[in-house]
């Protein structure tokens, strides 16, 4: 009941918000709570990280077979100048970041209620986009790592 109430807030922060994703996202979460099948929750648990993953990588790759920007991006001018190398060093080490951050979440009920938490804060209130959920939780474990030293 008490995830019910706070799933509803969500949904109405989100909506004074004007943040259709979580807005989305926020109901359907509210309306698997009230059918309450432990096969959806797993399912939900299971797929959906890979599912989301999988339709953000398309969304990254598409500009390759779009013919506007085809020239630009196979262009060793445009992949070797500081804009493209950056680019190339900050991609490399956020999935590292990233894939830290799944153990991390997985192990760590109190990461993902701070990564949660932050994650709807920042969507909601800052316009953020929610997908940085995996590098905001490698970045936690890097950080506690380097502070239990």
């Amino acid at each position: 009941m008490i995830s019910q109430i706070l799933l509803l807030f969500i949904v109405i922060t989100s909506i004074l918000a004007k943040n259709k994703t979580m807005v989305v996202a926020g109901i359907v979460v509210f309306i698997f709570s009230l059918i309450d099948n432990e096969n959806i929750i797993k399912f939900t648990k299971d797929y959906f990280l890979n599912i989301g993953v999988t339709l953000l990588t398309i969304w990254i790759l598409i500009p390759l077979i779009d013919n506007t920007n085809e020239k630009d991006i196979l262009s060793i001018k445009n992949i070797f100048n500081i804009h493209g190398l950056v680019s190339l060093i900050s991609g490399f080490i956020v999935v590292i970041i990233a894939a830290k951050g799944v153990n991390y979440l997985n192990n760590n009920p109190s990461a993902l209620a701070g990564i949660l938490f932050g994650s709807i804060i920042g969507t909601t209130f800052f316009g953020g986009i929610p997908v940085g959920i995996l590098t905001g939780s490698g970045i936690a474990f890097l950080i506690i790592r380097i502070l239990k030293k």
